[in-house]
C-alpha cells in the first residue's frame, strides 16, 4: 500500500510525500498499525504489521508487481491530468467501501490491475461497486502472467490464455476482445481474438500495444472486420476425440457417449460436426459436443422451435463481466441460426 495516515490523520503518500521511517502510521481502512518500508530493491511502501486483521486482503500483502503497476500508472496519469489519486477509497453503500488502484478524478475513471486469480463473483461485485459509485472502471489483467504467445507471423499471433481471462472477454459488433497491462514492458495491450483449434483457450489474435506514454483514456480501440477463425478439418476432430479417450474411456465422457449413442464411428465423423465459429471462444460447452447433439436432434426431425429449446439448455456460456444474459441470448441465437443453416445446406 502507498497511502497511510499518521496519528493526526494526516495523509502520507509513499510516492509523493517525504515519509519519516520511525513515525507511527495506520491503515486508512482498518486503522491497524502499518510500517513504512523504504525502497531499495522495490518501491517504497507501507505494509501492515504482523498479525493484522485488515478486511482488505489486497492491503495485507501486495506483490511487488502490483505495487510497481500502481506506481507506473499513477505517475503516468499525473502528467496528463490535474487530479489523480493512488489507492482511492470510495463508498459503494452505507457501510461498504472499495479501493481503486488508480483514480482519475477529472473524468471519474478508475483502474484495477489484476495479477492474482480471484473468484468471478468477487470480480462482478467489485465491478458493480464502481457502477453504484458512478465511476467508470477499466480492469487491467496482467498479460505476462495470463497470456502465452505460441507463435507469430505477419502480424498474427497464436496464443493460449488462462481460464481467468474468460472473465474479461468482451463481445461487440460480432468481435471478441480483451485488454490488459504488460507490467514488464510498461504497455497497454489490446487483443482481438478468433477461435483457433479444439484445445481450450487457444486463439488466433491480433495484438495492439501502446507504450505507457501513448496510453490514455477513453480507450480508442480499433476492431478489425476480418474473420481469422481457423478452419477445422476431419483430422482435427478425430485427434480431439482420441485425446478425449486418453483421459476418460468411460460412459461418463459426454463427447464419446454422444457419438456412441448415434452409432457414429470415431474414424468416420460427419464433416458437419466440427465447424468452427468465432463465438466458440465465449462458449463453455465443447464445440464437437454441442454440434454433435444438434446434428442428432436435427436428424431425428425435431422442429426449429424444439431445437432452440433443447440447445438453449445444452450450450452454456463462460462467465464474463462484460457479457450479460441478454447478450448471451443474442449470441446463442446467432450461433444456433448459423449452424442450423449449415445442417439444412448439408442435406441438399
Amino acid at each position: 500500500m502507498y497511502v497511510a495516515y499518521d496519528s493526526k490523520d494526516e495523509v502520507f503518500n509513499a510516492l509523493d510525500s517525504e515519509v519519516e521511517k520511525n513515525k507511527e502510521y495506520h491503515c486508512p481502512i482498518c486503522g491497524g498499525r502499518v510500517i513504512f518500508k523504504k525502497g531499495v530493491k522495490i518501491q517504497s511502501h507501507f505494509a501492515h504489521a504482523k498479525n493484522c486483521s485488515c478486511e482488505f486482503e489486497t492491503y495485507k500483502k501486495e506483490s511487488s508487481e502490483h505495487l510497481e503497476a500502481k506506481k507506473d500508472l499513477y505517475e503516468h496519469f499525473r502528467k496528463k491530468y490535474r487530479n489523480v489519486e493512488v489507492e482511492h477509497i470510495f463508498k459503494t453503500g452505507e457501510n461498504d467501501i472499495q479501493i481503486a488502484d488508480v483514480f482519475i478524478k477529472d473524468n471519474s475513471i478508475a483502474f484495477e490491475y489484476q495479477r492474482s486469480v480471484i473468484p468471478f463473483d468477487l470480480i462482478k461485485a467489485r465491478t458493480r461497486g464502481y457502477m453504484k459509485a458512478g465511476l467508470k472502471l477499466i480492469w487491467l489483467i496482467d498479460t505476462n502472467k495470463f497470456i502465452k504467445e505460441l507463435k507469430s507471423y505477419d502480424g498474427i499471433s497464436y496464443i493460449r490464455y488462462a481460464p481467468f481471462v474468460d472473465n474479461f472477454l468482451n463481445y461487440y459488433q460480432g468481435k471478441v476482445f480483451f485488454y490488459g497491462w504488460d507490467n514488464i514492458n510498461k504497455k497497454f495491450e489490446f487483443y482481438q481474438i478468433w477461435a483457433h483449434n479444439l484445445k481450450k483457450r487457444n486463439a488466433v489474435c491480433i495484438k495492439t500495444s501502446l507504450s505507457i506514454d501513448e496510453f490514455d483514456v477513453p480507450l480508442d480501440l480499433k476492431l478489425l472486420d476480418k474473420d481469422l477463425t481457423s478452419k477445422l478439418y476431419p483430422e482435427d476432430v478425430e485427434n480431439y476425440v482420441y485425446e478425449q479417450i486418453k483421459y476418460d474411456k468411460t460412459v461418463k465422457n459426454k463427447v464419446l457417449s454422444m457419438f456412441y449413442n448415434q452409432h457414429i464411428e470415431l474414424n468416420n465423423i460427419p464433416e458437419i460436426i466440427g465447424v468452427n465459429m468465432l463465438e466458440q471462444v465465449l462458449i463453455r460447452t465443447p464445440l464437437v459436443y454441442w454440434q454433435g447433439l444438434m446434428y442428432r436432434f436435427y436428424k431425428e426431425g425435431k422442429s426449429y422451435s424444439e431445437l432452440i429449446r433443447i440447445m438453449s439448455n445444452i450450450i452454456e456460456f463462460k462467465d464474463s463481466i462484460y457479457i450479460n444474459n441478454v447478450q448471451q441470448g443474442e449470441i446463442f441465437l446467432k450461433v444456433f441460426k448459423a449452424y442450423y443453416a449449415l445442417l439444412v445446406e448439408n442435406e441438399k
